[in-house]
């Protein structure tokens, strides 16, 4: 790792960043209903396990969104840098972490280049303008031999059939969503990439604790490309 300061000048040129759009606290409120807290806890530790060891390591969490996911990184022992365009997102982040916060567009990072050892972008991809750019940026900031970690929604699986209906809807309806394989072209110049796949159930049906974890077997031994979360790990070469 470099001895300078990840950061540098954190004017982004946020006056056109593109991003999400919704409401903050509604957001947050999302993950403490039954399906939200069960998506973000498979999503949480496929990233973390894509992430690999991060004690005493330089994450950049971008698209941090209200900070939960900044806040097991943290107690996993990471030092974590959280950007979001959205600064009533950083608000309630503020709440729960004491990760460094910081205002920024992810296709114009205000990282120094090879200033972090995971980068982790997590339904980033969906609002980009350019995700070549946002890819090439998580890249970039990325020490040589780092990883870096983009999670992505599956339009295509059981939970987008079921949740159809929601993608007419902001902030989903200026959503692009990438198949797994223009990801993984995407990835290809920056490193050697992994794709992986996770959540299978499309809902939160009854009894969803009981028998989801079945699912999620099942799903990734027969049918892995249906899981609703597609888990991309680019590993930079030394």
């Amino acid at each position: 790792m470099t001895d300078e300061p990840a950061t540098a000048s954190i004017d982004a040129g946020l006056a056109d960043a593109p991003g999400w759009t919704g409401d903050a606290e509604r957001y947050d409120r999302w993950f403490d209903q039954p399906w939200g807290a069960y998506a973000f806890a498979v999503e949480r530790d496929a990233l973390i396990d894509a992430a690999g060891n991060i004690h005493n390591r330089v994450v950049a969490d971008v698209g941090c969104g209200t900070g939960r996911l900044t806040t097991h990184l943290e107690a996993l022992g990471a030092t974590v840098l959280a950007l979001d365009t959205d600064p009533a997102m950083l608000t309630v982040a503020a709440r729960r972490t004491h990760a460094i916060l910081l205002r920024a567009d992810g296709q114009r990072l205000p990282l120094r280049t090879a200033s972090v050892d995971v980068a982790i972008a997590t339904t980033v991809c969906e609002f980009a303008t350019d995700p070549p750019t946002l890819i090439a940026e998580l890249a970039r900031i990325t020490r040589p031999g780092g990883r870096v970690v983009v999670g992505a929604l599956n339009r295509h699986s059981p939970w987008g059939v079921a949740n159809r209906n929601h993608f007419q809807e902001p902030p989903w309806d200026t959503a692009r969503f990438l198949s797994p394989a223009e990801l993984h072209r995407l990835g290809t110049p920056h490193g050697s990439v992994t794709i992986r796949h996770r959540l299978y159930p499309p809902t939160a049906l009854p009894l969803l604790g009981t028998w989801a974890p079945i699912a999620e077997l099942v799903g990734r031994t027969i049918a892995p490309r249906w899981g609703a979360f597609t888990i991309v790990t680019i590993d930079q070469e030394t």
